[in-house]
């Protein structure tokens, strides 16, 4: 005799891990999201040119945090069907959450979540990382001109420091 999967009942029993699925992945986009306002703000308290590039960054954040998601979303229902299937045939009942989908999603939140409280001095300190690496290359490449005129373009931006 067959037996054959239902999927109705299957869909009302994990319909909770369903919504919890939606919810995490709905607060990582918020998050990020926030994020991007919280650098837009900054940017202009520092009185920095908002181009697209802050932007294009934002997009590929999301499809990094997404592509983290949907793997452990994916490894989450490999094991809550193993869950299933040892709970229909057990006398043992474990519950079939989706904790790696959970903690990746906390994690993106967290990392979201540094960067919008962290300060305009703190930016500023990486500012001035990345302006000695460009004067590092500047000394080696000495004879390159272009990149001369980048670096003090880069360094002659308006920029006004505040506190937050």
């Amino acid at each position: 005799m067959q037996q054959s999967l239902n999927i109705i009942p299957f869909l009302q029993t994990y319909m909770a891990q369903f919504i919890v699925v939606a919810v995490v992945y709905f607060l990582v986009l918020i998050a990020i999201f926030l994020d991007l306002w919280a650098g837009i703000r900054k940017a202009k308290q520092r009185g920095e040119f908002r181009s697209s590039f802050g932007l294009r960054k934002t997009i590929g954040k999301v499809s990094n945090y997404y592509n983290m998601l949907f793997v452990v979303t994916i490894i989450d229902i490999i094991q809550m069907l193993a869950i299933l299937l040892l709970n229909e045939h057990t006398t043992m009942t474990l519950p079939a959450l989706p904790f790696l989908t959970l903690g990746g999603g906390i994690f993106a939140c967290a990392i979201e979540g540094k960067s919008i409280f962290e300060k305009n001095t703190d930016k500023e300190k990486a500012r001035v990382q990345e302006t000695a690496k460009m004067l590092s290359e500047i000394l080696k490449n000495k004879d390159n001109q272009e990149m001369l005129g980048a670096f003090l373009q880069y360094v002659q931006r308006p920029n006004t420091e505040s506190n937050e």
